[in-house]
């Protein structure tokens, strides 16, 4: 139970106690955390994928997907490893922000999130990263 407090209130001071979609000021017992990218649509129950939010706009988003869940994902995933909120076995902090500085693209593949720069790909599942591995992506030329 403990633990669940922890994220709730992490979350809460993240998104400075404001509804992620009205910007409602929210007193911290009168906060919902919704999942970004709906459970029912595949998100996962990760810190980068919950929100802020007050009952009535929780209420209103139902199972809806927001356009930019890639783009608020990403950004919150940043912010969690910058925070000390997503882990990594083996790698020290200073380390792993090096590593997802340029992370560009998320998909969800089965029961992992995978967030992928042109160098590394890191498997999430937990608000841990279990696994990143190396890939070699071809950044195209560009005429200057």
């Amino acid at each position: 139970m403990k633990h669940k407090n922890n994220r709730k209130r992490y979350i809460y001071r993240r998104d400075g106690g404001l509804c992620h979609f009205c910007s409602k000021e929210l007193l911290y017992k009168q906060i919902s955390l919704d999942h970004y990218l709906p459970k029912s649509q595949g998100g996962p129950h990760d810190i980068f994928n919950l929100v802020c939010s007050c009952k009535g706009c929780n209420k209103n988003k139902k199972s809806s997907v927001p356009e930019d869940y890639k783009e608020v994902m990403l950004e919150l995933f940043k912010k969690a490893c910058k925070d000390g909120q997503v882990t990594s076995l083996g790698i020290k902090k200073k380390d792993l922000l090096l590593l997802i500085y340029d992370v560009y693209r998320v998909e969800i593949i089965g029961e992992y999130t995978v967030f992928q720069s042109h160098i590394h790909r890191f498997y999430v599942k937990d608000n841990r990263i279990c696994k990143i591995v190396r890939v070699e992506t071809k950044i195209e030329d560009r005429e200057w």
